[in-house]
């Protein structure tokens, strides 16, 4: 028989690495307990009060926590550029015409209207220009 752990007892260490390592997020996989570190994240994609990450390993977990609030645990640059989509600017391979990005993983998101000058400031010269 295997020794019962207290689900809190996770919860404690998660939050101790996270205090520690402060660009970690927590995902529940049933009993399981999975650490993502913000250089495998490459986009948040935001549903309400629910949050998809997407990770460099091409594997979408959904968080129950919203995207801003996912965004400041992460604390690692990451970069809104539409109201369900936050990125990891190092992933980003390229901008596509003036209103879209592509990712590293293929993913192509849309970048908001009223957001496009603030993201061509941010990443002016830094990234191919497509389209």
């Amino acid at each position: 028989m295997k020794p019962q752990i207290n689900p809190n007892t996770f919860q404690n260490l998660a939050r101790t690495v996270r205090k520690k390592r402060k660009n970690i997020v927590t995902v529940h996989l049933g009993n399981k307990v999975l650490l993502l570190e913000a250089k495998d994240i490459t986009y948040l994609q935001g549903d309400g009060n629910y949050t998809f990450v997407y990770t460099t390993q091409g594997k979408r977990y959904l968080v129950s926590k919203t995207m801003k609030t996912i965004s400041a645990m992460l604390n690692a640059g990451f970069l809104r550029i539409h109201k369900s989509h936050t990125i990891n600017p190092g992933h980003l391979v390229a901008r596509i015409g003036s209103d879209r990005v592509l990712l590293r993983c293929g993913q192509e998101l849309p970048i908001a209207r009223r957001r496009i000058v603030e993201i061509q400031e941010i990443l002016a010269g830094q990234y191919l220009s497509v389209g």
